[in-house]
């Protein structure tokens, strides 16, 4: 954004004598053109530099005042570390691109605390469904057969319809002990 300052060949000054004035006006004349020209320029360079300057100044204190945040990212350290890493950022691209890794970290950590949830809940339920299915096979009504190549009961497969896996359980048991298996 920074434009650097132009310089103009710079004419090198011709004095003014008695000599060369009396000797050649246009000369004298053209000479001393020239060097208004040089630096009638270079005070205008200098003049747009300043301006430049001044609006980006304008800009950046615009900016700062809307993001809050730049002060901070600017004292930590971060921005001139974005800078050392890409050198074609200025401190506005250098703070978009902290901000979007700060931002992307975040959203790492929360997909991570997702996955481990999601992971979590998973397990639970295959250890849900195995023992579901080991207390189906351990409840079979006959006590040799434990289960085994049989199918499932009823009582066992829907023990809401029957009153409970507790009562489902606690049926099979008075049964067992009046058939006198306990």
């Amino acid at each position: 954004m920074d434009a650097e300052p132009r310089t103009l060949p710079q004419t090198p000054p011709v004095a003014p004598t008695a000599d060369a004035s009396a000797a050649d006006p246009q000369s004298f004349l053209s000479a001393l053109e020239n060097r208004l020209e040089a630096l009638l320029a270079s005070r205008l360079d200098a003049l747009e530099d300043k301006r430049h300057k001044d609006e980006r100044d304008t800009l950046m204190a615009r900016f700062v005042a809307e993001h809050p945040d730049y002060r901070e990212l600017a004292a930590s350290g971060a921005l001139e570390a974005q800078k050392r890493a890409n050198t074609l950022l200025d401190d506005v691209g250098a703070y978009f691109a902290a901000r979007l890794e700060t931002e992307g970290q975040a959203h790492e950590a929360v997909l991570e605390k997702t996955r481990q949830e999601a992971a979590a809940q998973a397990e639970a339920k295959a250890l849900e469904r195995i023992r579901t299915k080991r207390l189906a096979r351990t409840l079979s009504r006959t006590p040799s057969g434990a289960g085994r190549g049989e199918g499932t009961d009823p009582d066992l497969a829907a023990p809401e319809k029957f009153g409970g896996i507790n009562a489902v359980l606690a049926a099979r048991l008075l049964a067992r002990r009046q058939s006198g298996d306990i």
